[in-house]
């Protein structure tokens, strides 16, 4: 396999002025920052966040903002239902981009997982990771912004003419899920950073070893009357005030799919997972692969269970199987990285409770051995810490990489073994 790059961050243990990294001071960097994770870790002048925790606040469906020791990144840049005003979703597009993110972490280029982050990155310099393919349609996307006359009529969406965004390809154009691993150096030495390609969703036959197991969306039909529509970002026909259309749109890089490992390099090696959809691992298959065979799915999952020990897996539990296998795949990719904590994301909007129990019942139905499948003992399953929109949105989550849980003494070998060297001290 080959590998390409590393992440980074910097450790303190208190509250004090120290505990924070250097930035200018900028009273848009330091709302937009205390809003997102929270006035106690952002310092009131400076802006910079915490360089002693890893904070994770969940934006809604696959977006995060996620500060590793004060350096701040997403993971994805889809905003699910951002309006021109705070409504359901309690934040605008603006908050996002005077986050200042040093680096957007896209897992495809599927409108839901890759809209806005072309135009976050040229709004603020943020370097983009990608799939190649889908690095040539975010650079469309930035074209065709440009020409937008709407955006460029207003000061805050308007893109000079010269304005270029850096994206990076993860893995080469083509690559094969599982294939390649490539070490990213955004945030080197302190962090870090590997990215694989992995299995897209897809449908396929019901399996036998566990029978049809359909899942029909039942939204909380009080859903939307608890939190009412007011008016999208997208552009609705006939436009309204204040809508702007940013976009990846069509184009390659659709289907294929990115999976990041963030590994922190000090204290107890805090190591957090980020896949954003998950294929027909059984049968080797994604959308990304229609004609895979297991072979591929096993090793994809054999590279899960290879990797630097998981502790926190940031996962979908929406999938294009769902509809006959319900949460079977969730479960095999679960067993293969095997966290100490799930947090979810990308569920039907009023569904989070329904995929929550459901995702709950297929682990419990996929517990013992059946067939080739060796069971999931219940000793090894993760605590999930389910996210429901909006009541989770913006509720930074706070893990504190020198607190012994992290303690994996397996973990430490393999971290020599992808990421090279001693942790910086």
């Amino acid at each position: 396999m080959k590998q390409l790059g590393i992440v980074c961050a910097a450790l303190c243990c208190s509250l004090s002025a120290s505990a924070y990294a250097a930035n200018r001071d900028d009273e848009a960097l330091v709302a937009a920052r205390q809003k997102i994770f929270g006035v106690e870790h952002v310092h009131g002048t400076t802006g910079a966040v915490r360089n002693d925790k890893v904070l994770f606040s969940w934006l809604g469906h696959m977006t995060g903002a996620v500060s590793f020791m004060g350096r701040v990144i997403m993971t994805d840049a889809y905003l699910a239902r951002v309006e021109v005003t705070p409504g359901r979703t309690p934040y605008v597009i603006k908050d996002v981009v005077d986050m200042r993110p040093e680096a957007l972490f896209i897992s495809h280029g599927h409108g839901d997982h890759a809209d806005n982050a072309a135009f976050i990155a040229a709004k603020t310099g943020a370097t983009l990771y990608m799939s190649t393919e889908a690095c040539e349609t975010a650079q469309t996307a930035l074209a065709r912004m440009k020409a937008d006359p709407f955006m460029q009529a207003d000061p805050f969406y308007a893109i000079p003419p010269s304005t270029k965004i850096n994206c990076i390809g993860v893995t080469a154009a083509g690559s094969v899920p599982a294939t390649e691993l490539v070490r990213i150096r955004q945030l080197d030495p302190s962090v870090c950073i590997l990215g694989f390609r992995a299995l897209h969703s897809v449908a396929v036959p019901a399996d036998p070893d566990w029978g049809l197991r359909q899942v029909v969306d039942t939204p909380d039909p009080n859903d939307a009357k608890w939190f009412p529509p007011g008016v999208p970002l997208t552009p609705t026909n006939p436009r309204q005030p204040g809508q702007q259309d940013l976009r990846q749109g069509n184009g390659p890089g659709g289907t294929d799919q990115i999976d990041y490992q963030f590994i922190v390099r000090s204290g107890y090696h805090f190591t957090m997972m980020f896949s954003s959809s998950v294929g027909a691992f059984k049968e080797g298959k994604g959308s990304n692969l229609p004609d895979g065979t297991p072979a591929d799915g096993k090793r994809l999952l054999d590279l899960a269970r290879a990797l630097p020990n998981t502790d926190l897996l940031f996962t979908t539990l929406s999938s294009g199987n769902t509809d006959d296998n319900a949460w079977r795949d969730h479960v095999y990719w679960t067993e293969a990285v095997r966290p100490k904590i799930l947090t979810t994301g990308h569920v039907a909007i009023g569904a989070a409770m329904q995929y929550y129990a459901g995702f709950l019942d297929q682990l419990k139905l996929m517990e013992q051995p059946r067939s080739a499948w060796p069971g999931f003992p219940h000793q090894f399953w993760p605590v999930v810490r389910n996210h429901t929109d909006p009541t989770d949105i913006l509720k930074p989550e706070v893990y504190e990489p020198f607190n012994p849980i992290w303690f994996n003494t397996e973990k430490q070998r393999r971290i020599t073994q992808y990421c090279g060297g001693p942790a910086p001290k």
